[in-house]
């Protein structure tokens, strides 16, 4: 384990640092900067990809239906999208925010695809060039430091909570079974999916040591053992995956300009920087909220560089994916260099397909079930934040409203969010942008209360 005891110490106040007072020290087998070894390592990076992987399945299916790209645009689709979804994870982890935090396809940026499809992907590409580089120049000029004075202990409790509540719509899919065979789910699946969340949570309650850190894992294989007793683990893509694919053309359209799509992805970018902003609150509120101001510049302008580059490659540009704290709370993990190694398996997997497909073949309610847990800890995370400080009757507003409307987005009926215009739909579509900007006014504008000096207290993952 490396030296990390520049992290025992408070450090000096920044301005763009809300004042607050001296905070408990959280305990993580592995802290922030430090190295396990790189069998461990593997294992834990290992562990991030398994989870998030179904994410850029998914984000590549959806596009590539609106943009006409077929079989095999799909399968460059998504090799790109693990290719920079890898690298940004390996450069903000080694250069940018240096949180453990895994990057891949924004949301709002997904939505934006599939509304603009009809303009084609030149026009496409040239809109995430320019969304990127506006979230470059807004960095550079200094106007971002000023959000970060904006995020009390309600906010970043609200976001905390927000972002394991607003993913209770994809739960739902995943640990049912939903798919296009069982539409409806199945309660066999959901039963297994249920026991599996029980198990983890007590294998990570009573293992101890290395084991402890990988109680997600093993409850994953667990469930991957139980499938293939039912015959339901489909072994064979796997088999058939080609072990290298190095052909991928990396640039096949020129990007272009349209007034219609530049605008729109303006808007979206806004969405990214206020999720980025989210994840990054929400991750320093159980590790190190010391290094958040200079975390922050670096993310959000490693952001910026991430989508011109996924707008040269014609790909979906890149956020900081919001589940990182509660693994980190389950697993007591909160080395950067664990998300490090899974940003280069993400990397291996898009030139690997055998390996993109070995990480594939965790079924949905496994990974479901893994996101449950994780979620839960992230739950309790957010209220012991939000309780750091005495509350007063308009925090339970302040808190209690964003929290249920950013959990209600996430269910409304798709024909409801697709009648409203365009940029709309990237901010009402998203539960985590829609709640953290209905905190941010309540906090800030409509509910304020001009207190000072307000308390932070890191969440202990004991």
């Amino acid at each position: 384990m490396t030296d990390s005891n520049k992290n025992m110490h408070e450090p000096a106040a920044s301005p763009m640092t809300p004042r607050v007072e001296e905070a408990e020290k959280p305990s993580y087998i592995y802290d922030l900067d430090d190295l396990p070894p790189f069998r461990f390592s593997l294992i834990y990076g290992l562990q991030w990809a398994v989870i998030v992987f179904p994410a850029f399945v998914i984000t590549a299916a959806l596009v590539a239906g609106p943009l006409g790209l077929g079989t095999a645009g799909e399968i460059r689709f998504l090799q790109l999208t693990l290719f920079t979804s890898g690298l940004f994870t390996v450069i903000q982890t080694l250069l940018g925010h240096r949180f453990p935090l895994v990057e891949g396809p924004s949301t709002a940026l997904v939505l934006t695809f599939i509304l603009l499809a009809h303009y084609g992907l030149p026009a496409l590409q040239g809109g995430l060039i320019l969304g990127g580089t506006l979230l470059v120049l807004m960095v550079l000029s200094g106007q971002l430091d000023r959000a970060i004075r904006l995020f009390t202990p309600n906010v970043v409790g609200v976001i905390l909570m927000l972002i394991a509540l607003g993913l209770l719509p994809a739960l739902v899919r995943f640990m049912t079974g939903v798919d296009a065979a069982h539409p409806r789910g199945e309660v066999q699946v959901f039963v297994i999916s249920l026991g599996l969340v029980l198990l983890i949570a007590t294998l990570s309650y009573r293992l101890r040591g290395f084991c402890k850190t990988v109680s997600l894992l093993i409850g994953m294989a667990l469930g991957c053992f139980v499938f293939l007793m039912l015959h339901r683990l489909p072994w064979q893509k796997m088999l058939d995956a080609p072990w290298l694919s190095l052909s991928t053309p990396w640039f096949q359209t020129a990007p272009g300009l349209n007034w219609p799509t530049a605008v729109a992805f303006g808007c979206a970018y806004l969405a990214v920087m206020v999720n980025s902003l989210g994840s990054l609150q929400g991750v320093a509120g159980i590790t190190d909220q010391g290094r958040l101001p200079a975390a922050t510049r670096r993310g959000i302008l490693i952001n910026g560089a991430a989508g011109i580059s996924c707008g040269l490659l014609g790909v979906v540009g890149t956020v900081s994916y919001s589940t990182g704290p509660g693994l980190i709370l389950v697993n007591r993990v909160a080395s950067r260099f664990t998300v490090t190694y899974c940003g280069i398996i993400l990397l291996a997997a898009a030139f690997i397909p055998k390996l993109a497909a070995l990480l594939a073949l965790v079924p949905a309610p496994v990974v479901g079930a893994a996101l449950c847990i994780a979620m839960g800890a992230q739950v309790g995370a957010g209220i012991t934040i939000v309780a750091s400080r005495k509350l007063g009757s308009r925090d339970y507003f302040v808190v209690g409203l964003p929290v249920l409307v950013g959990t209600l987005v996430g269910f409304l009926p798709p024909e409801l969010i697709g009648s409203l215009p365009g940029y709309l739909q990237v901010f009402l579509a998203n539960s985590l942008v829609t709640g953290i900007i209905m905190v941010l006014a309540l906090e800030h504008l409509l509910l304020r209360d001009g207190r000072k000096g307000i308390k932070v207290t890191k969440v202990s993952s004991d």
